[in-house]
């Protein structure tokens, strides 16, 4: 920072937005800033501040954007006409992570800009300038160490895994890769295994893989991120996966969308996940499924990564309303903007818990009034859904969908 303003070196910038796609930058420069995009975020909702607005995010980066890749941006940049403010920088820090990334304002934006994505983009330049929230850069530096952001060793994930029947190090048809939630809970690995036996497919785990990777991406690290998505790539060559299997909503979408994004080329080999795995075999008559002995009125909470953002959105419900006996439909489509996002990753940062709990409420709300209790597709769902009933929000239990399907599958 050089007094009101803030000094920018066009390596950074050039780092920063290395991954820009034509879509991306038409999206940067058409965006009216009409602020429609404000009323499908719980964050705005709860603020009201103009800075929790989607567009503002991206007016932010398209400025930035503008200031070094347009002609006219340039000569404002060198005559001093255009710069970024101290005081603006500063309110990145916030406004970035007032965000969940869900995708909610590009579907209810008239134009469709890519308003989730800038959130990540002014992290990377809060990451790369040494600026970003401490708890976020430590998931990075945890994946770059580990191998996964929470602090799990190779060593406990291999005694986790084997406690839960997981094979490890296999050649087999699916490579299974985990999230950094779900490879802490034995109990959920003991699930996915039970599921993927009722499949009939061979599959196996990896000891050095532990994590999908997404969390240093959305801390604004792409680089550890690219490193991790390449590192799952060749472990399924190794064990000569057909194909990779996840069972979190949002590792989902990043491997199967973000990463061949990030990395610059196509991926060879299809991901999936587990619900589509197991749906596909219940249609074809290899899995059979029962009513669960679960009383309590179900309703969804839908991963926005894997349903809005990812594009799955038959397979999960499907399932869940052939297993819950007290099944409640919610009334919007997986990927309406209709649908409030939950907490997700934020739930994991300890500074913005207010906030989040504050916008957690809208979800839960909305959750509460088609039923008593919510199953979940994504662990950071889960997590929210768990701190929503802490806080007395108004839902009675949160179930992950393995334990739905572990006890639903007939074996």
């Amino acid at each position: 920072m050089e007094g009101k303003n803030v000094k920018m070196e066009r390596r950074m910038v050039s780092r920063a937005l290395d991954e820009l796609s034509p879509y991306d930058v038409w999206g940067l420069q058409e965006c009216m800033r009409c602020g429609i995009c404000r009323y499908a975020c719980p964050f705005w909702l709860d603020s009201q501040k103009a800075t929790d607005i989607p567009a503002w995010r991206t007016y932010e980066v398209n400025k930035v954007y503008s200031m070094y890749y347009t002609g006219y941006g340039n000569v404002a940049r060198l005559l001093r006409l255009r710069r970024v403010k101290s005081s603006e920088f500063l309110k990145w820090r916030e406004s970035s992570y007032n965000c969940t990334a869900c995708g909610a304002c590009t579907d209810v934006s008239p134009l469709e800009i890519p308003n989730w994505y800038t959130a990540i983009l002014l992290r990377r330049m809060l990451h790369l300038a040494g600026m970003n929230l401490e708890e976020v850069e430590e998931w990075a530096n945890n994946t770059k160490k580990l191998g996964n952001p929470l602090g799990i060793s190779t060593e406990q994930w291999e005694e986790t895994a084997k406690s839960a029947g997981l094979p490890l190090n296999e050649k087999a048809d699916i490579l299974y890769v985990p999230s950094a939630l779900e490879s802490r809970e034995g109990e959920i690995l003991q699930q996915v295994v039970n599921s993927m036996i009722a499949t009939g497919e061979k599959f196996t785990a990896s000891s050095q893989i532990s994590d999908v990777g997404y969390y240093s991406y959305l801390a604004g690290d792409f680089e550890t991120a690219r490193e991790h998505f390449t590192k799952i790539l060749e472990v399924a060559k190794q064990v000569e996966a057909k194909k990779i299997v996840v069972s979190d909503g949002a590792g989902l979408f990043f491997l199967r969308w973000q990463a061949p994004k990030t990395l610059g080329h196509k991926i060879d080999i299809p991901i999936y996940h587990l619900t589509e795995i197991i749906y596909d075999a219940y249609k074809k008559g290899k899995v059979k499924i029962e009513v669960a002995d679960f009383k309590d009125q179900i309703t969804v909470h839908d991963s926005e990564f894997m349903s809005k953002l990812g594009g799955v959105e038959k397979p999960p419900r499907e399932l869940m309303k052939a297993s819950i006996f007290n099944y409640r439909e919610p009334k919007f489509s997986p990927s309406s903007h209709n649908l409030f996002t939950c907490g997700h990753h934020l739930e994991l940062i300890k500074e913005k818990s207010d906030t989040v709990k504050r916008a957690r409420a809208y979800s839960i709300k909305q959750l509460a009034s088609w039923g008593e209790s919510v199953v979940t597709f994504d662990p950071n769902c889960l997590l929210s859904m768990r701190n929503g009933i802490r806080d007395s929000q108004g839902i009675k239990n949160a179930y992950y969908y393995t334990n739905i399907l572990d006890k639903a599958i007939k074996r």
